[in-house]
């Protein structure tokens, strides 16, 4: 148990090294990484916005042409005679100059014509496609521009990733026919590159996340992906412009989160390099300190069982801290010894004087009660009994006189009880039955004088009333294990439970009840033997009550200091 001080000393002064530099390692790392990872965050969602941008204004741009040739009055003329020429005077100012970067197709779904080249005609064929798709876009929402997605190739080999579209209206408003823009793979890739790096990437999704575009390698284009989900070492950020198309920003953290791990290494490497220091220098220190705490537990360990006369022995090469310790000990169990000395002669005196004074309260209090029972004999008429009451009362009188030690034997004051009764016999007329039952082998124990009868006397006074029949007192006497119980017990009125409650804990009571008899008994017990023993009373209301003497079986005088 002494180690447990050095123990606690050395693990103090080892984190009051290790401790601080562990903190700093990981304040900067933690700092270090939050920060740069904050920085790739942010350069990853300002590339999508700007992705996001070149998407949208490209858009817009082919937005413009379509509605511009839609609504083109002479479009659906030349759609419903199949007039060639009049639809290339239409589309080629349009188209010149975006032969890279996309294709003008003008559908007649009727005759299933596309200008300018008819083998296409199975891309926009409405029995296939009609029900999907960008003809089905265009059919379903004539007034809007239509944007699906398109993994096909055109008759010039080029690769079409997104058609946009929108529907051409007749004079009798009805579609008269679809203006169809092919956009090339490549049209969109060169929007999206242009603030890509080696290390970053991009993904073009609609809404329902089909793969238009992607440059990342993990998915396919034309089919359904997760690109919401960064890979391991990257970050990622997404935006979606008014046409719902997503665009999805990657940045490959790998070499970031490498030099981390090595910052990682290196801090760990240190620590463990300058932890064989502090592990020496904390034994160091809390050696030297644990010195003299383990002399003054020691001397307080031998104090704590009970030896006083411990003394530290002040020696020359004492340090000053030890030397005042050494000094302040000695002189406290010297005042602590004196304390005690004090307090147990104060103990004494007060103990035996509250003895004292319990015990002169009984003999006026049993005289002042019988008193008041002569002069109830009296009042009703019974004088005849008044004489032997008188012989009987002086008789307890004169043994209460004899008997001046505060301890008797268990048969003598049974005596003393058994007269008391027979005093009470004659002032109710009989009104009870008396069952007295002792074992022989507690007879000759010694008990306080006087705590039967106050007892014996509380049973009939405040149990029995007059006019009722089949009263019982029962006292029992018999050893338990190392302790003798008297029990008393009548099947008279019985007590309140507030009553109860109070004198089983009558070492907390301050008098509420104002009683003498039993709350002088149960006090004084306790003042003798102590808590363990005592009085304790159990009864019901209208049917018994029983009240237990616990006391320790003893046969000699029992000092009460």
């Amino acid at each position: 148990m002494k180690r447990i001080y050095f123990k606690r000393l050395f693990f103090a002064f080892l984190f009051a090294t290790i401790l601080p530099i562990c903190l700093c390692v990981a304040a900067i790392s933690y700092g270090s990484f939050h920060m740069s990872r904050e920085r790739y965050q942010d350069k990853v969602g300002a590339m999508a916005a700007a992705s996001s941008g070149n998407v949208r204004e490209l858009l817009e741009e082919y937005e413009k042409i379509l509605n511009s040739l839609s609504a083109e009055p002479a479009l659906a003329a030349y759609l419903a005679e199949n007039d060639r020429e009049g639809l290339g005077e239409l589309v080629r100012p349009l188209q010149t100059g975006r032969d890279n970067r996309l294709r003008i197709r003008v559908i007649d779904p009727d005759d299933r014509y596309i200008y300018p080249d008819g083998r296409d005609a199975k891309l926009y064929d409405p029995a296939v496609f009609g029900g999907w798709g960008i003809l089905y876009e265009m059919t379903a929402y004539p007034d809007r521009i239509a944007v699906t997605p398109s993994v096909t190739r055109a008759e010039n080999g080029r690769k079409i990733c997104l058609n946009m579209g929108r529907a051409v209206q007749g004079r009798d408003g009805g579609i008269a026919g679809y203006v169809v823009l092919d956009v090339y793979r490549n049209t969109l890739l060169n929007a999206v590159k242009q603030l890509e790096d080696e290390k970053s990437s991009v993904t073009l999704a609609d809404r329902n996340d089909c793969i238009i575009l992607d440059t990342t390698g993990r998915f396919t284009e034309g089919a359904t992906g997760a690109p919401g989900r960064a890979e391991k070492n990257s970050v990622a950020a997404f935006r979606e412009n008014a046409y719902g198309l997503r665009i999805y920003a990657y940045y490959n953290i790998e070499e970031f989160n490498e030099n981390s791990r090595l910052m990682i290494f290196i801090s760990l490497l240190v620590l463990g390099c300058m932890a064989p220091l502090a592990f020496l220098l904390a034994a160091v220190f809390a050696n030297r300190m644990y010195r003299p705490i383990d002399t003054l537990v020691s001397s307080m360990n031998l104090v704590t069982r009970g030896n006083l006369d411990t003394k530290i022995e002040i020696r020359a090469h004492d340090s000053d801290e030890m030397r005042l310790v050494s000094s302040v000990f000695n002189w406290m169990i010297a005042r602590i010894q004196t304390l005690i000395e004090n307090a147990r002669e104060e103990s004494e005196r007060k103990k035996n004087a509250e003895l004292k004074a319990l015990q002169a309260q009984i003999s006026p209090h049993f005289l002042y009660n019988m008193l008041n029972e002569i002069n109830a004999l009296a009042r009703m008429g019974r004088t005849g009994e008044v004489s032997g009451f008188v012989i009987h009362l002086g008789k307890l009188l004169r043994r209460s006189i004899t008997f001046k030690d505060d301890f008797v034997k268990l048969s003598d004051d049974l005596v003393f009880v058994e007269d008391y009764i027979r005093l009470q016999q004659i002032r109710y007329d009989q009104l009870f039955d008396v069952d007295i039952r002792v074992e022989e082998e507690i007879k000759d124990c010694l008990i306080p004088n006087l705590i039967i009868q106050p007892l014996v006397e509380n049973a009939i006074i405040h149990g029995f009333t007059a006019g009722k029949e089949g009263y019982m007192l029962s006292l029992r006497g018999y050893r338990r294990e190392g302790d003798v119980c008297i029990e008393i017990y009548d099947n008279g009125i019985g007590v309140d439970k507030e009553y109860l409650k109070y004198i089983n804990n009558v070492e907390k009571g301050v008098g509420l009840y104002g009683g003498l008899g039993v709350e002088n008994v149960q006090k004084r017990l306790l003042l003798i033997y102590g808590m363990r023993y005592g009085i304790k009373m159990e009864s019901e209301k209208g049917r018994y009550t029983k009240v237990v003497i616990l006391l320790p079986y003893r046969r000699e005088q029992v000092d009460k200091t």
